[in-house]
């Protein structure tokens, strides 16, 4: 692949890594995901170089950075095209592997149940953590607040307290975590209300909608008693709705026209002048510049949002700069503004005991800020950076060679603890659910992320199949076949890094349910299936101790993918998008399985998704082929349970299979039963 002497040098260390798969059409497999992964290649070479463009900008310039830019590109895009190379073991070498590592690999797994708050002992981190996100508004009323269904642009009603009251039922789905939607002051009632907290007007005051100060305590401590950490959302990029000096003065304590960015504004021009076209509610207003300056596609570039430095006429200053609409943009260069954003960060995790903050619309505030934010704040911080391009997305993580040329800060210096997995998480439902239907495509993404060493943690990568800003729900998306809605829900949790459910997803078993419904009108029940898959999934996370642990990409194609957690004898997930029927009676055959388990031990699915009952059920394989089988083209989430443990008879179930070639649809039959 012109990469001959890396090759050579490399895939010894990784065949002694990947030994004991067994992918059954592996030739084919190779050459399809090399070609694939040629292709992705030059995509990373593109991006990282469509990243370095930014330097343009700045003052970094000449032979040297050019050089240097071009050899992180050829090493990283290097080492992320060989890193995933198929390999073909048969069953007598997986059996031969075993035999020669005796039991080593098998050993029990301690189990870690503490969570713990790290601004009471400095021992949390989010790392691999679950979390239930809701918004605060619309998750659960008061008793005697209205009941009625809610979806509008006014206050719904939902409160602290509401949360509060049911605790437990989030509780009973196994997450570790809730995160809660911003709650201090914000606007007034009508269209301009800020029910959902995202629009500041007194940071150091609870609006009254949502409770006091002594709620957000209450529930946090409530919230700590059942074991359970809180996440709570921070914006210091924007304000709430500006038109004025008037609407300014109100804003505390960011309460001078000279706290907000006036990018643009003429000489001698007064603030209500530069906002006179927004106040008007004209249509393209030169002032203030809007935030979304980010260009149009080009042949090399095609979509266009932050850190498309290559779309053709991207505007960096007017990206920091500009607003969000009439949102007022805090001016980070001012030294008040950043000593009071400061200061109420820091005031919000000690006085509500906050474990770690979501920050919203990271890529709009300055880098050089975000370091001193997360320095200075005795939590993680998870910023939200809503980009396709990996490697601006990761340098919000660890700073790139583009943040060095621009004179930021050294390559490699950490800027935020972890960010929302947008790269992965926007691929997922197109995968999974259509329109776009190609798993090997997700895969690739997936593969790099692990492999290229971009990021600084990927257990603190945060993976969401939907939420609060880009709709429609999942629900929507996978409706109705559970099949697909069951997988891609099992991507999202057993992903490595933090799985984000959205509020209501439990609930929306018709796919049905608006982005920002209250959930109050689908009710809390305990019975939906998908109420019991996060209770099961969580349980299997804990159980086997995935949150902080490694994955690797084993086998993918248009139809399927396939993981490990842990390594080859940990867990093995085994992902469908059940093409090319989506039948609910149809069995999809992997062409991949686990290697042969240890004496005494079987590969049992720990979802148990396919049918009732609490004790671990044996996988099923082909009896011709070895490939596992997954009935009703449900998700497998394999691991090693100890027949000693296991009620009834321990055996895995084998079934002959007629119909497509390994990686497809398959009819099957009962077929012998063997023992591990």
């Amino acid at each position: 692949n012109g990469h001959g002497w890396l090759e050579l040098n490399l895939m010894p260390l990784h065949r002694s890594m990947v030994s004991g798969a067994l992918l059954l059409d592996s030739m084919p497999r190779y050459h399809s995901l090399l070609a694939s992964l040629q292709a992705s290649t030059s995509s990373a070479d593109n991006e990282l170089t469509y990243a370095q463009s930014a330097s343009s900008r700045h003052r970094w310039r000449g032979a040297f950075g050019i050089f240097a830019s071009l050899a992180s590109v050829f090493v990283v895009g290097t080492l992320a095209s060989l890193s995933w190379q198929p390999t073909s073991e048969s069953l007598q070498q997986q059996d031969s592997m075993r035999r020669m590592h005796g039991n080593g690999p098998f050993m029990e797994i301690e189990v870690k149940s503490k969570v713990k708050s790290k601004v009471s002992d400095g021992s949390f981190s989010l790392a691999g953590k679950s979390i239930y996100f809701l918004m605060v508004d619309r998750f659960a009323h008061d008793e005697g607040n209205k009941t009625t269904r809610c979806a509008g642009k006014d206050w719904c009603g939902g409160t602290l307290r509401g949360i509060m009251a049911k605790l437990d039922y989030i509780k009973g789905m196994g997450f570790d975590c809730i995160w809660i939607t911003p709650v201090v002051k914000q606007p007034g009632t009508g269209p301009g209300a800020g029910y959902h907290g995202y629009w500041a007007y007194n940071w150091f005051e609870i609006d009254e909608h949502f409770g006091t100060k002594q709620d957000l305590k209450d529930l946090s401590d409530a919230i700590h008693g059942r074991n359970m950490c809180l996440v709570y959302d921070m914006v210091v990029n924007h304000v709430g709705p500006i038109l004025s000096t008037e609407d300014v003065s109100k804003v505390s304590p960011f309460n001078e026209t000279r706290f907000l960015n006036q990018l643009d504004k003429a000489p001698g021009e007064t603030f209500d002048e530069y906002m006179a076209c927004m106040r008007a509610k004209k249509q393209n207003c030169k002032t203030p510049p809007q935030a979304f300056a980010f260009g149009t596609p080009t042949k090399l570039w095609g979509d266009c949002g932050v850190g498309a430095y290559a779309c053709l006429g991207y505007n960096e200053s007017k990206v920091l700069s500009g607003w969000f609409f009439n949102l007022g943009d805090l001016n980070h260069s001012v030294l008040e503004v950043r000593q009071e954003l400061i200061r109420w960060a820091v005031h919000m995790v000690k006085t509500y005991k906050i474990d770690a903050v979501r920050l919203d619309t990271a890529p709009y505030v300055p880098k050089d800020f975000l370091i001193e934010l997360q320095a200075a704040v005795p939590a993680e911080i998870i910023g939200e950076v809503t980009t396709n391009n990996m490697t601006f997305h990761a340098s919000y993580q660890k700073a790139s060679s583009s943040d060095a040329f621009s004179g930021i800060v050294p390559v490699g210096t950490k800027v935020l603890e972890g960010i929302l997995n947008f790269p992965l998480s926007w691929a997922a439902p197109g995968e999974f659910c259509g329109p776009s239907l190609n798993l090997t495509k997700l895969s690739e993404v997936m593969h790099k992320q692990l492999t290229s060493g971009l990021y600084r943690g990927l257990d603190l990568l945060g993976n969401f199949p939907d939420n609060h800003d880009f709709g429609p729900r999942i629900g929507h998306h996978c409706y109705p076949s559970k099949a697909r809605w069951a997988n891609i829900l099992t991507f999202t949790m057993f992903a490595r890094g933090i799985p984000i459910v959205y509020y209501g997803t439990e609930q929306d078993v018709q796919g049905k349910m608006g982005l920002r419904d209250s959930l109050w009108d689908y009710g809390y029940s305990s019975n939906s299936w998908m109420y019991s898959f996060f209770a099961t999934a969580n349980k299997a996370r804990r159980d086997y101790d995935l949150g902080a642990s490694d994955a690797q990409v084993i086998s993918a194609g248009k139809e399927y993918m396939v993981f490990t957690r842990r390594g080859l004898f940990g867990v093995w997930v085994f992902l469908t998008n059940c093409l090319p029927s989506n039948k609910s009676d149809q069995t999809f055959r992997f062409p991949v399985r686990p290697p042969a388990p240890p004496s005494g031990k079987f590969w049992a699915d720990l979802l148990q998704l396919s049918g009732p009952g609490s004790e671990p059920r044996a996988a099923h394989f082909d009896q011709e082929t070895g490939g596992l089988l997954a009935p009703g083209c449900l998700p497998q989430v394999l691991a090693l349970v100890d027949t000693k443990n296991f009620v009834g008879n321990p055996l895995e179930d084998t079934l002959s299979c007629k119909g497509q070639q390994p990686g497809g649809i398959a009819r099957c039959q009962r077929g012998t039963r063997m023992t591990p």
